[in-house]
């Protein structure tokens, strides 16, 4: 075994439903396997992104080899906001990798680059992840930037983000029932969110620019602007995406029968000549790819960043900062 790293792993206690808090002990078991030794910071009763710039700030130069972020995409999505705030502040200072454990509900982030979390007899996804921290490839992953925010996976107005709305209001309820919470589990509640939703949400009109150049003007009932592969837990939108490009893809879901088609073709276990076929189906190009992606709207809608719902608005002005962040993935096939 090689000399021993030294590592921030940043918990998220509530991602997940508490499986970060609950796995750790296995984390921990796994990372003296791999002669990585830690710091644990858990955050819990202050913006996740606030603290990771602070214990960045207060740490010294070097300190850490590896950052690491345990939870969801909005813990992951968080932790890389704090970051890029540090660097913002600090830019003499030098960022170190940055590396996951998927232990959140939808985990696109992990499954883009072929982490999950799973843990049976037949697949040791866990151990894989930790495995990645030392023996990973790096990945110089794209970063959207919004204003004073920054986005790793993928950022939408409209449908989703309403059905995400109603979701996490339900979910605050259920919470309060042990006995719901255990047998409502997250794809369920989405599902019966979506039901409720869908075909109440009307399409709104958009304009969409992209690089400078007027792309799409009419109706929109969704809008992702797609970084990564996997979108949505169990989605490729874009299957010919690439997160280390310099470029997003803007997709758009024009109404209803739109939306359904699309994400039928778009399931990641289907062939990716299925996949395409949404360009086919739609007279919307399904992927448009720009470094800067201007969206105005005829009324203010909702609107979410990696699982995190912001407030809603009708402007948005999209910003990709090309390698970025310092990704660490796996190297080696899945086993």
């Amino acid at each position: 075994m090689s000399e021993s790293i030294h590592i921030l792993c940043i918990l998220n206690p509530t991602s997940g439903n508490g499986l970060g808090r609950q796995r750790w002990p296995a984390v921990v078991s796994l990372l003296e396997e791999f002669n990585i030794t830690h710091e644990l910071f858990m955050v819990d009763g202050e913006p996740l992104a606030d603290a990771v710039c602070r214990k960045m700030s207060a740490a010294g130069a070097g300190e850490y080899g590896v950052v690491c972020g345990i939870g969801g995409d909005g813990t992951h999505s968080q932790i890389i906001n704090g970051l890029m705030r540090f660097r913002a502040e600090n830019p003499a200072r030098k960022l170190p990798p940055y590396a996951l454990i998927p232990l959140g509900t939808g985990n696109d982030i992990a499954k883009s680059f072929g982490l999950g979390a799973r843990e049976n007899v037949f697949a040791r996804d866990l151990r894989r992840a930790v495995a990645t921290i030392r023996y990973g490839a790096d990945y110089y992953l794209d970063i959207g930037r919004m204003g004073d925010l920054y986005f790793v996976d993928a950022l939408t107005i409209g449908l989703d983000s309403r059905i995400l709305e109603e979701h996490n209001r339900y979910k605050n309820e259920i919470i309060k029932y042990p006995l719901l919470r255990r047998l409502i589990k997250g794809n369920i509640l989405y599902t019966f969110c979506m039901g409720l939703r869908f075909w109440n949400h009307d399409p709104i009109e958009a304009e969409v620019v992209i690089d400078g150049s007027p792309w799409y003007s009419g109706p929109v009932l969704n809008l992702v602007v797609n970084n990564t592969r996997i979108y949505g837990g169990e989605f490729v939108i874009c299957p010919d995406s690439f997160a280390n490009d310099g470029l997003f893809e803007a997709v758009v879901f024009a109404g209803h029968y739109d939306y359904l088609a699309r994400y039928l073709l778009a399931l990641r276990g289907n062939p990716r000549e299925i996949q395409r076929m949404a360009d086919k189906l739609s007279r919307v190009s399904t992927c448009k790819r720009g470094s800067g992606i201007s969206i105005r709207l005829s009324r203010r809608e909702a609107v979410q960043y990696d699982g995190e719902m912001l407030t809603t608005s009708d402007r948005f002005d999209i910003k990709v900062i090309p390698r970025a962040i310092q990704l660490k993935i796996p190297a080696e096939q899945r086993f």
